[in-house]
């Protein structure tokens, strides 16, 4: 009887590992995204908008913050020049019509039928059409401290550059602004991260000296600066600035001189710029900057996660998973939801987001392996309320 027991134990040991050898060959892997689950941020929103953009046609638009003016007119003291093959627009020549210019028209919703607030127009100049779209967005919070909120209070502006003519054309944009903080009309500034102590006054940045933002003071007193608006350079997503000047209005407001010389305020402006690059027929460029209350956010590209699979699926083997998150949130932290039949090798079930990378994305990882074939799905959760996905099949290959 011992001996039947042992040959039929042997049996089942030999079927159990060629089964095992059988699982650890090659596999079909087919991998699609699951369905995104989107939640509310880690900090709240709060839905009164504290900055009010105003317009004075389609290419000429101001700022308040809290009741304070922080552009010279609360209608018109930003506006935006091309230069298409070396030849400048003027600006505000198109729009001298014998009718009265017509304001920009409201931002449409989101795709997923979420409301914007803001504005857009549309003009064209030699064969480039030109967007001009301003929106009302959350800044970004200094921290998460508990019972904080996220404010509406800066807007983040973004011109679409689209080649609609049949030939291609040399093209460069210029934005300038003409600056005021409360009732200061020679406001001065100051780079916190790149030159901490210091009020500038006069000065080119760009390259190394140009910073992801600027604080344009209403006092030029960094113990007491007063109100305090904030000139955001660097998105994730879209063109930031090449250079920004800091001048004074006689050199920013001549239309007909595309350079502007660093000149010290007196009638307080400013000018950005974004470098001459060639647009191919029906090429895009996407140029972006901010200003209002507080360093300015991609709304659409927030604390946003996408998921990523690299290695081997067989059984046994390890794989990747990557996750990359966008503009991360003050403190987000992901975990990872493995099912039965996959195990996690590397890397903690919950993970915190570092600080993002020059192109403004983190990346956490994790490595697995697969146990046996069959349908999976892989989640990631992210602290900032959203679940990313992907759904996974795995079978023995024919």
């Amino acid at each position: 009887m011992m001996n039947r027991i042992l040959g039929v134990a042997c049996l089942l040991i030999l079927f159990a590992s060629a089964a095992a050898q059988e699982s650890r060959g090659p596999v079909k892997v087919t991998i699609k995204d699951g369905k995104t689950v989107i939640g509310e941020p880690i900090l709240p929103l709060d839905p009164n908008p504290r900055i009010v953009p105003q317009y004075s046609g389609p290419n000429a638009f101001g700022l308040s913050v809290d009741g304070k003016r922080i552009t010279c007119s609360p209608q018109g003291s930003i506006w935006s020049s091309i230069m298409v093959d070396g030849n400048i627009r003027d600006p505000f020549t198109d729009f001298n019509t014998p009718q009265p210019p017509k304001n920009p028209d409201p931002l449409p919703p989101t795709p997923a039928g979420k409301k914007r607030l803001g504005a857009q127009s549309a003009w064209t100049h030699a064969g480039i059409h030109v967007t001009q779209i301003i929106e009302v967005v959350p800044s970004k919070p200094a921290s998460n401290q508990p019972g904080q909120k996220r404010m509406l209070d800066t807007c983040r502006i973004r011109f679409i550059l689209e080649n609609k003519d049949k030939v291609a054309h040399k093209v460069a944009f210029k934005t300038g602004i003409d600056i005021l903080i409360n009732n200061n009309d020679g406001a001065l500034y100051a780079s916190p991260t790149t030159q901490p102590g210091k009020v500038l006054n006069g000065v080119r940045l760009e390259g190394k000296t140009l910073p992801d933002y600027i604080w344009v003071l209403e006092r030029p007193d960094l113990t007491n600066p007063g109100f305090v608006a904030t000139m955001t350079f660097k998105h994730s997503k879209g063109e930031n600035p090449n250079k920004v000047v800091l001048a004074n209005l006689s050199v920013v407001a001549n239309f007909q001189v595309w350079d502007v010389p660093p000149q010290p305020a007196g009638d307080s402006a400013c000018a950005l710029f974004w470098d001459e690059k060639e647009l191919k027929p029906g090429q895009k460029r996407e140029l972006v900057w901010g200003y209002g209350g507080g360093i300015s956010t991609s709304p659409d590209n927030e604390g946003r996660v996408s998921v990523g699979l690299s290695g081997s699926f067989e059984p046994g083997k390890l794989f990747t998973i990557a996750a990359h998150v966008e503009d991360p949130t003050p403190d987000q932290a992901l975990s990872l939801e493995l099912p039965a039949g996959m195990e996690r090798v590397e890397g903690s079930v919950i993970q915190p987001v570092a600080q993002p990378s020059e192109s403004g994305d983190s990346v956490v990882l994790w490595k697995a392996r697969v146990v046996r074939p069959g349908d999976y799905e892989i989640r990631v959760r992210s602290s900032t309320g959203s679940v990313q996905s992907k759904e996974i099949k795995i079978e023995p290959a024919n």
